[in-house]
């Protein structure tokens, strides 16, 4: 075969019942598909990881050099980097038994030049399994994942092959073919209360995650928090309830210490409310709560669950109903309790913990199909939570998942800069996909590094909450993300690690992280100092790094509050430090030339809910206001602009 792409698939297809003359391979210049030409069943190998049919790419015949990138099948896509000579390191997390298998994946030559390679159908059923040792990735096996047991005649997976000038540029042509192909309209960022607005979150890692305050039961603790923020300023658009309030097979307990580290999060039995934690209901906790919209947190099904009495359930370690329209009546509950939003987490053990989903191709997208259409006849939003890179994609088909979370849990880590770097390297995968993210919530005060995890919070395009203890709230630092009314101030799509650096992983990485964003023609670049120390000291050491813009830009440096033109940002950081850069379009002839940089008091200077473009020739902009509470024009504050004559910076 002649192959148009920078590495050669075996022409052998490989099944595990040899029937190799029933599976159809055939390329073109932007894909790789398997067609099924007859009804075939007993296809599963016993594992996941080793796929049934499937062709392979030896990465020995890449181009010497080549480096891998990709996100796996673990909770939130995991990002991996590796080559011929590095393996990957995939996610190690108890429990969830997650494989060595990542898609899309991404291949870097020396020049610069990126193959992605991405599924363009089928999503929960095709995976490039990753063989490797101690050395580096040896092979790459593209295929049927190895529980798909049985297929109808027709059934296809196909690979598209997409090859351009860096990450970013070919994840956005993918992302662009298949939304187009499933017709979803863009989503709306500020659809619903919890992408719209400040949340408060009750979820792992916040304050009040199965804990109280001494003395108080948790709808008190909760009730005085939010009356507490009140007090000082801060309006808060959602509150979201975690699993706490609905029982599991093995309930955690709530006490003024925590939940118990010994305690296994176990299936839910009913999505009811814990009689011991809710004894009046989650109606009766939002008028407590001022009635402020609820985001409700939902999680696998225990096979212990009286739910299995009713209807058809396949069960595993999970259980599951076989006809999704059962979760209806969830988003009906929802709707009368106060809720506009599901969090629909634990996405991962749902997909591995029952194996009849992955027996035939379309029941996962059925399942996730239905909480769609449920969510869509309730008015009920959805996030989603803990989801591996098919649930990501499977996003293109459906219209009412507002964001989804692109890392683990806030203080998960020892070292936030693991959760950093995380972050942004799959939010590369969401922009691709019109995702807005959610970073999880943090801490303004109880925090080493407050403002970084707030700036990723602003810079998420998605959802930013934060799960702060009763008056322990830094209010000027979230005026930096949200407006006095709570409606945050964010940009057109979330952060994303650049290129550069997405190859890399933060154990490898001997610079600076760097990311970038947009709103509109405004660019956003940050750095981060998220390097692990080596022999070389890199933790401990300044480190200095420049990055290329693509072109000239008015070039505002955030933390500085100076200006310059240039086509390039430069940072020198110690430790976990961070920079901000604002690169505004410049108008004008020298030496008149201006620019607009926006309210300097926010992250996202030019965030479209601060800043109104009022008057534009050609596009540039000749007026713009400021928007503050409601909206309404703020008449005492005026935009920041740059000025070529001297005073440079001025208010107008």
């Amino acid at each position: 075969m002649s192959w148009p792409w920078p590495f050669t698939p075996s022409s052998t297809l490989v099944t595990p019942t040899g029937a190799t003359e029933a599976v159809t391979l055939d390329h073109d210049g932007d894909h790789l598909r398997l067609t099924a030409d007859r009804a075939l069943e007993g296809l599963s190998t016993g594992r996941y990881r080793r796929p049934s049919a499937h062709v392979t790419i030896d990465v020995a015949d890449l181009p010497p050099g080549t480096r891998l990138a990709g996100f796996s099948y673990t909770q939130f896509a995991l990002p991996v980097a590796g080559g011929a000579d590095r393996p990957f390191r995939f996610d190690p997390t108890p429990n969830l038994n997650s494989p060595p298998v990542a898609l899309p994946l991404l291949l870097e030559a020396r020049d610069g030049t990126v193959t992605l390679l991405a599924p363009l159908d089928a999503w929960h059923e095709q995976i490039i399994a990753i063989e490797q040792t101690d050395e580096g990735v040896q092979r790459l096996h593209w295929g049927w994942h190895g529980d798909l047991d049985r297929v109808e005649a027709g059934f296809t997976t196909t690979l598209g092959v997409f090859t351009g000038d860096g990450a970013a540029d070919v994840l956005g042509r993918w992302g662009r073919r298949i939304r187009a192909a499933a017709g979803t309209p863009p989503r709306d960022r500020y659809r619903s209360p919890v992408v719209s607005h400040l949340s408060y979150w009750t979820d792992n890692g916040a304050a009040y995650w199965y804990r109280t305050e001494p003395g108080l039961d948790l709808p008190t603790t909760l009730e005085r928090t939010l009356a507490g923020l009140d007090d000082a300023g801060v309006v808060i658009g959602a509150v979201e309830l975690d699993s706490w309030f609905y029982p599991h097979e093995t309930s955690r307990p709530i006490t003024e210490v925590g939940y118990l580290e010994d305690v296994p999060p176990t299936g839910m039995l009913s999505w009811t409310p814990r009689p011991d934690v809710l004894p009046d209901g989650v109606a009766a906790l939002a008028e407590r709560l001022g009635n402020r919209p609820l985001i409700l947190h939902s999680r696998h099904i225990s096979p212990s669950s009286p739910y299995l009495t009713d209807g058809e359930w396949w069960g595993d370690r999970v259980a599951h109903p076989v006809d999704p329209a059962f979760f209806g009546r969830w988003f009906d509950d929802a709707a009368s309790w106060g809720a506009t939003t599901i969090e629909q987490d634990w996405m991962v053990a749902v997909w591995f913990g029952v194996r009849e989903l992955r027996r035939e191709p379309g029941r996962a997208r059925a399942w996730q199909h239905g909480l769609d259409e449920a969510a869509g006849a309730t008015g009920i939003d959805l996030i989603w939570c803990m989801a591996t890179p098919a649930d990501f994609v499977a996003t293109v088909e459906l219209a009412n998942v507002v964001a989804v979370r692109t890392s683990d849990d806030y203080r998960f880590t020892a070292d936030p800069a693991d959760l950093w770097w995380w972050y942004l390297a799959v939010n590369r995968l969401a922009d691709a996909l019109d995702l807005p993210t959610f970073k999880d919530c943090f801490f303004t005060v109880d925090d080493p590094h407050p403002e970084v995890e707030a700036l990723l919070s602003a810079f998420s395009a998605g959802a930013a909450g934060i799960g702060d203890r009763i008056g322990r709230t830094d209010t000027r630092l979230l005026a930096r993300l949200a407006r006095p009314d709570g409606r945050l101030i964010k940009p057109d799509r979330p952060l994303a690690l650049a290129d550069r650096c997405l190859f890399d992983t933060r154990e490898t990485a001997e610079g600076l992280c760097w990311a970038t964003t947009s709103s509109g023609p405004w660019r956003y670049v940050v750095a981060l100092h998220t390097a692990e120390g080596d022999s070389a000291g890199h933790a401990d050491q300044t480190i200095t790094d420049r990055f290329d813009l693509d072109g000239e830009y008015l070039v505002y440096d955030w933390r500085a509050g100076t200006a310059r033109i240039a086509d390039d940002v430069g940072a020198e950081l110690s430790h976990r430090d961070w920079a901000l850069w604002v690169c505004c379009p410049l108008d004008g002839q020298a030496p008149a030339r201006r620019a607009l940089i926006g309210d300097p008091e926010v992250f996202v200077t030019m965030g479209d809910a601060r800043v109104r473009v009022d008057a534009e020739d050609g596009g540039a902009p000749l007026g713009a206001v400021l928007l503050g509470a409601d909206g309404a024009v703020e008449a005492d504050v005026r935009p920041l602009w740059w000025h070529e004559e001297a005073p440079h910076l001025r208010r107008g």
